[in-house]
């Protein structure tokens, strides 16, 4: 007889989100500038963990049909390590992917100030939220931010002020036209 299935539904019970554009909100934010360690209070295992900026991510509106619109999962933007052991915001990573989208021209400019929790407390974006899967196993463990897609939100004056231009170049255009 064969023995009967069953799916893992994830251990972690965080949820398992695949939108292709999300308006996302972070919330929570706390900045780590140095490893710290932490221990599991069920086993007393410890864990060290990178600097890094963690936070809780909610989506705002999920570009669909809203059924995931409130949804929060937690999520790390980490530093990264130098040949010295040196931390730092590198650019072409995902910490350095939200600092340009926060602070456009940041690795460009060395009078823009460094990136704290402050600025990205409330910050909303937009991206694309996939399933966070474990490196080792491939396990789906909940969801992340995936960072090559990141983008500020799109500035109505500006857009406004660009539709409202091909409208008078139309009319320019074709407003001679007999109907």
């Amino acid at each position: 007889m064969p023995l009967p299935r069953k799916k893992d539904a994830g251990s972690s019970g965080a949820p398992v989100l695949n939108l292709l554009s999300a308006r996302v909100m972070l919330t929570d934010v706390e900045e780590y500038t140095e490893p710290r360690t932490v221990t599991r209070k069920a086993d007393g295992r410890s864990f060290t963990f990178d600097p890094a900026f963690n936070c809780t991510v909610e989506i705002v509106d999920d570009g669909a049909d809203g059924s995931n619109d409130g949804v929060k999962f937690f999520e790390s933007f980490k530093y990264k390590q130098d040949k010295d052991g040196k931390w730092f915001n590198q650019a072409n990573s995902k910490l350095g992917a939200l600092t340009e989208v926060v602070k456009p021209g940041y690795f460009d400019d060395d009078t823009i100030p460094e990136l704290d929790a402050s600025d990205l407390e409330g910050f909303e974006m937009l991206c694309r939220v996939k399933p966070k899967k474990n490196p080792s196993t491939g396990a789906v463990t909940g969801s992340t931010i995936d960072w090559e897609t990141m983008q500020p939100l799109p500035n109505k004056a500006k857009a406004a002020a660009a539709t409202a231009a091909v409208e008078v170049e139309e009319d320019k255009d074709f407003g001679d036209i007999p109907f």
